[in-house]
């Protein structure tokens, strides 16, 4: 007869713990690490530490930079996150505030996120009153270019930040484009001070959108929340006051994520 025994629940898989562990030593702190330090801090040997991490990288949950050979975590993680959030319903914590903020401006209201390096659309609220196109959700664009994604790459540590601008570029969709990394840096230094990014006709001309930053449950900046509407709604010199009830609306929405200060 063939052996039935049920396995020991309690007792843990060693290799997986060891899998499990390289994982969890990547951190905000040190978001980036070779083998011989992981082998080091964890105290597993370097060719086991190696075939854990190039496993990881054939499956997505690890990513290595090419130029330093150093590894972070990869867009499987990201994935697995958002399943999370889903499990949390984050229609139910997000689109409530969100439609708050439409009622407020009548305005569309977006809900970003930060992908591999740009925005990804997972929220979007219409005026009731207006026809207006509706942006798809899912759909993504470049962070130097748009309110949202600037709200969130002007919260990144300066490594980063770097980091997604030279994979991804600054490609020029208006006259307002900011193309210049110099200027940039000016432009995230600002929205840091005032709270709130402005995309001001950079990537689509004849829409203006205001944007803010959300947090999570320990402070750091994944997503924004934006509204937008044409120019002549929007008017640069009434952006300033507009700003003000829209950071509001977003410490409420990163308040319910957990965000307490």
């Amino acid at each position: 007869m063939p052996d039935t025994k049920v396995p020991d629940k309690k007792a843990p898989v060693s290799s997986l713990v060891k899998a499990l562990r390289v994982l969890d030593s990547f951190s905000l702190e040190q978001p980036e690490q070779g083998v011989t330090e992981i082998a080091e801090r964890l105290g597993i040997h370097k060719s086991t530490v190696y075939n854990i991490l190039t496993t990881c990288e054939a499956m997505g949950y690890v990513q290595q930079d090419p130029h330093t050979r150093r590894y972070r975590l990869g867009l499987h993680i990201l994935r697995l996150g958002q399943v999370v959030r889903e499990g949390m319903d984050l229609r139910r914590v997000v689109v409530p505030v969100m439609e708050r903020v439409r009622d407020y401006y009548r305005e569309a209201v977006h809900f970003a996120v930060e992908l591999n390096g740009q925005v990804v659309y997972l929220e979007t609220v219409q005026p009731l009153e207006r026809s207006v196109a509706s942006l798809a959700v899912g759909k993504s664009a470049y962070m130097h270019c748009t309110g949202v994604g600037k709200a969130i790459l002007a919260h990144m540590s300066p490594e980063r930040m770097h980091a997604v601008i030279s994979e991804q570029g600054m490609a020029q969709y208006t006259q307002n484009t900011i193309t210049d990394l110099a200027e940039l840096e000016i432009e995230l230094e600002k929205i840091r001070r005032q709270g709130y990014a402005v995309d001001n006709m950079e990537y689509e001309w004849g829409i203006r959108c205001i944007a803010v930053p959300i947090r999570n449950e320990i402070g750091v900046v994944h997503a924004s929340m934006s509204i937008s509407g044409p120019s002549e709604r929007l008017p640069l010199e009434a952006i300033a006051e507009m700003a003000q009830p829209l950071m509001h609306f977003g410490a409420d929405i990163s308040k319910r994520f957990g965000w307490l200060r």
